[in-house]
């Protein structure tokens, strides 16, 4: 009997995800969890802790699973409704491993090593020239089609990615027959964050310590931080990300923590310097971080939330994975397993 997917009648569903190397920092926030904070009601979020994708440059997992567990109450602590988000462990839903090898086999390696997003990742981890790193595109397309996703919140740079699962998709579907859906790319309206000093690059902890601003960074952490936070010869707050990127990055930090124009900002701080718009800007991060550090203290002390949060979150990640995985393998036309999975 021919399965086939039942029709999308409900709210749409997206899929997203962090892998859980460390801390989360304000690039983040507003770059990956704000936007799914404020999708949740009018999507249905599969939000996924990648921990399989960062086996894929991570030397000492020791820590992993505490890193998972981190990554997670994260999330909720600085806004995720696990009631309306599933929020789940890629590792714990066996059929994201199974559909990424169902995937490859019609995968052709030129269109992976073409990648441009690989490209980057192999230049800036060239001792991680693996078979893993070459098919995390394959992993990714399968994190994707195996939660039926409508759309895949994601910055420009990450886009290739969601080209390539599209691609995937129509090549599974022209072989097999029109079985997945083909994600849309749900591209980040947010500001991308900058180093803090590096404002030519991007917000990211491979960078250093010094290079950004940790959802759970204290308070003291983030004045010294920001005290040598990257400006310019000149003294005047102006927004000019051509000519003078790094107070603009601040500002425009400022400017999405507090929901005020950038010109209102430029106009607060005529005639004062970096070191007073330094110290406003430091205490108006500590103070937007606060609620959050406090949750994720609470969530952290016993983790018992945290474990009924992620199982909950499994059993219904894999509920809807396993429907996908038995539709592909009918299609592809595997023989069913004779026990009940």
């Amino acid at each position: 009997m021919c399965m086939t997917m039942p029709k999308n009648t409900h709210t749409p569903t997206l899929l997203t995800g962090l892998r859980p190397t460390g801390t989360l920092h304000i690039g983040n926030y507003f770059g990956a969890l704000k936007q799914v904070v404020d999708l949740e009601r009018t999507y249905k979020p599969f939000v996924m802790v990648a921990d399989l994708h960062a086996l894929t440059t991570t030397d000492d997992t020791t820590s992993l699973a505490e890193r998972t567990i981190a990554t997670a109450a994260m999330y909720v602590a600085f806004g995720l409704n696990p009631k309306r988000s599933t929020l789940f462990v890629q590792s714990h839903i066996p059929e994201h491993s199974e559909v990424s090898i169902m995937l490859a086999m019609i995968t052709p390696l030129s269109l992976v090593e073409l990648n441009p997003v690989y490209k980057e990742m192999l230049a800036e981890h060239p001792d991680k020239r693996t078979l893993g790193l070459l098919t995390y595109p394959v992993l990714q397309a399968a994190d994707i089609l195996l939660y039926q996703t409508d759309a895949v919140p994601v910055g420009r740079d990450q886009a290739p990615h969601i080209e390539l699962t599209r691609d995937i998709t129509r090549r599974f579907n022209s072989r097999f027959g029109t079985t997945l859906k083909e994600p849309k790319t749900l591209l980040s309206e947010a500001e991308k964050i900058f180093s803090l000093s590096d404002p030519t690059k991007k917000m990211s902890k491979s960078h250093g310590e010094k290079h950004y601003i940790g959802l759970l960074d204290s308070p003291e952490d983030i004045k010294k931080k920001v005290a040598s936070a990257v400006t310019d010869s000149q003294s005047t707050i102006q927004f000019n990300p051509e000519t003078r990127p790094g107070i603009s990055n601040l500002i425009r930090i400022m400017q999405l923590i507090t929901g005020s124009e950038i010109a209102s900002i430029e106009r607060r701080y005529t005639g004062k310097g970096y070191r007073e718009f330094k110290e406003d800007f430091a205490d108006t991060v500590i103070k937007f971080l606060a609620p959050g550090q406090k949750k994720y203290a609470d969530l952290m002390k016993s983790k018992t939330v945290m474990r009924r949060i992620l199982a909950d979150g499994d059993q219904r990640a894999h509920a809807t994975a396993t429907h996908t995985t038995a539709i592909m393998r009918a299609h592809m036309g595997l023989l069913p397993p004779f026990t009940k999975r």
